[in-house]
């Protein structure tokens, strides 16, 4: 491994598994733009799952196919694939290493480990981010991979570490929190809050003084999209003036789904009040027109849309998942469900959408300040380049 003096900049080569753009792009991205006042660059390396491919703007990238081994959509025939390309991807990253000059790995996800096998065996200390719900057989086959290849494991929530880790205490032992993290200046309500709500609701039929309950997420079955449906339905039965927004993209690995939502909306007669707005990367202005963000997800890490609609003072109700109940505080800056019951979702909207103003200004001001203090995007990068620096110190022939 080269030598890399203090004056030389740290170069990351941050993997995401997923081409197309969503939470962990957006969080990756903004933290690399701020981890250069620390004189660290990153590299993105992108695998392919299907439609268009995230570009990471300032950032240079490489896409590299077939480099996910489990799949839910013909997995005999996906696993088939990518043992034939595994010795090629190995080859290809290893060489994005060397020719990049590479100092750290950072791997977003366990069933992402190819980028992590390449790092590993060009001897660069690895980062990987354990961000995963495994089922049992893949975890028995996965785990030894990371507490063998990661010199140092990342969890998004203190409560994530034990369970997570259970059964491994070496794995335990180099495991360490970093939060997800939100941009309070770009996700921030000011003056300009009316008008942009007004816009987009006139943009997407929303009646001016509709109440609009939203929810912001790539559409698969883990994002618990059926317990919001439910929810609308009882929602708009007390509340003739709700609408609802579903912002995030159809994904094509899982069709039937899509078809199983579109069912249910028009089972629950809401189709003129649910709105299927598709991907936006305007995620600010969606906000603001937001009277009620709802989380409904079954399986989450530390949800960075959750921290978005917070930072933008909108009341939030989210389910009791990953690290939920780290970022809101049930009843002061935000509730907390349990997943998967639609009944609890709705009667806690409610709750919230009927709370006297001055209550609800307060809760939302309290979530922003919560973000502000523990999950700020200038906060999270710093400790990103701490993890950084202590892990090149500790490889073999850098910092010594």
């Amino acid at each position: 491994m080269r030598s890399a003096g203090t004056h030389k900049p740290i170069r990351v080569l941050y993997c995401i598994l997923d081409n197309r753009c969503g939470g962990p792009h957006r969080l990756a991205h903004a933290v690399a733009g701020r981890l250069r006042q620390y004189n660290i660059e990153t590299v993105f390396l992108l695998g392919h799952k299907a439609g268009e491919t995230w570009q990471p703007d300032g950032f240079p990238s490489f896409l590299c196919r077939r480099i996910q081994c489990f799949r839910r959509q013909a997995p005999l025939r996906n696993l088939l694939r990518f043992g034939a390309a595994l010795p090629r991807n190995l080859r290809t990253i290893r060489r994005i290493i060397e020719s990049n000059e590479i100092d750290i790995i950072h791997v977003d996800g366990v069933t992402n480990f190819v980028p992590a096998w390449s790092g590993h065996w060009t001897g660069r200390p690895v980062l990987w981010l354990y961000n995963d719900y495994l089922p049992p057989l893949l975890q028995r086959l996965l785990l030894p991979l990371v507490r063998a290849w990661a010199s140092t494991v990342a969890v998004q929530g203190h409560c994530l570490r034990e369970p997570l880790t259970a059964g491994y205490p070496t794995l335990r032992d180099k495991t360490v929190v970093l939060p997800a993290a939100v941009d309070t200046a770009k996700f921030a309500a000011d003056a300009s809050t009316p008008a942009r709500r007004a816009r987009l609701r006139q943009e997407l039929g929303l009646p001016a003084d509709a109440t609009v309950v939203g929810t912001v997420r790539n559409i698969n079955r883990f994002k618990g999209y059926t317990y919001f449906l439910e929810a609308a339905g009882r929602i708009k039965k007390a509340i003739a003036s709700a609408k609802f927004l579903v912002v995030g993209r159809k994904l094509d690995t899982d069709p039937g789904y899509w078809d199983h939502l579109q069912r249910l909306t028009r089972q629950l007669g809401l189709e003129p009040d649910v709105i299927y707005t598709g991907f936006r990367e305007d995620i600010p202005a969606v906000l603001s027109a937001l009277d009620l963000f709802v989380l409904p997800s079954l399986q989450e890490s530390c949800p960075v849309a959750l921290l978005e609609a917070m930072a933008m003072q909108v009341p939030v109700v989210a389910t009791n998942v990953g690290a939920v109940r780290e970022m809101v505080t049930h009843e002061q800056t935000g509730f907390v469900v349990p997943p998967a019951d639609s009944e609890a979702l709705a009667r806690a909207a409610l709750t919230v959408l009927a709370l006297p103003e001055s209550r609800r200004r307060g809760m939302v001001e309290a979530a922003r300040r919560k973000v502000e203090q523990e999950f700020a995007l200038d906060a999270i990068a710093r400790q990103q380049n701490e993890l950084y620096q202590s892990m090149r110190a500790r490889a073999p022939g850098v910092g010594h």
